[in-house]
């Protein structure tokens, strides 16, 4: 009896201590920080970060409760098949956000969120820092198109056949300097050095990110994917 009573006792300080932890989590951690609350793009990214935005690629209504409760400008594209294993599901096209990417994009929610994210907590920054300029536009090889890795005419679909993908060449700042990562990569100068660390920080956001140091078909782009690949070359 005694033996019985002892195991019921620990086993009700367990519940009650897993209790105590969860309400501690729920009302007292901060929200980017707490992995019971949902992703904000406003928040400051925290180790969760990657968790959360993961969590998006296989929960479409919470990915576009992301995109609602944000000052992000966009509308959601119907579902569709384009080609062969080609298309998109779970798709927005951006309308505005703090900068220009000279017209609409198309991505899939995860992607877009990953892009909002790091143009806030990454990009200004990097640039406000290093030129004391904000960044005003993105220039951009486009996010959709039916096409396998490296335009290969065969081998496996790139994410971009899944509008998965998006391909940045450069950006321009408020005062009219431009930074293009074809004749800037790899330089040493400021503008070098900015797109080192935008590449890095990139891959604290997306899946994969590959380079110019990947390969040549990448010399003049940043690729960013929210694919199931975890790659930062």
């Amino acid at each position: 009896m005694n033996k019985v009573f002892r195991i019921l006792l620990v086993s009700l300080m367990l519940v009650v201590t897993v209790f105590i932890i969860y309400q501690l989590i729920k009302n007292y951690l901060p929200d980017n920080m707490n992995p019971l609350k949902p992703l904000r793009i406003e928040h400051a990214p925290s180790f969760l970060l990657k968790t959360k935005l993961n969590h998006l690629k296989s929960n479409p209504r919470a990915c576009f409760s992301v995109l609602e409760n944000s000052a992000l400008q966009y509308e959601q594209v119907e579902d569709k098949t384009t080609g062969n294993n080609c298309g998109f599901k779970n798709v927005a096209r951006l309308i505005q956000s703090k900068i220009s990417y000279g017209g609409d994009i198309v991505l899939t929610c995860p992607a877009l969120v990953a892009l909002a994210i790091w143009e806030r907590h990454d990009l200004q920054p990097l640039a406000i820092e290093k030129f004391g300029e904000k960044i005003i536009r993105i220039r951009h090889y486009g996010t959709y198109a039916c096409r396998n890795v490296n335009n290969a005419k065969q081998g496996r679909r790139s994410q971009h056949a899944y509008a998965n993908a998006i391909d940045v060449a450069g950006f321009v700042l408020a005062d009219g300097r431009e930074i293009s990562v074809l004749d800037d990569w790899g330089q040493a100068t400021i503008k070098g050095e900015f797109l080192n660390q935008v590449h890095e920080s990139a891959c604290r956001k997306f899946s994969t990110v590959l380079g110019p140091d990947y390969n040549r078909a990448h010399r003049n782009h940043f690729h960013f994917d929210q694919g199931g690949w975890s790659v930062c070359r």
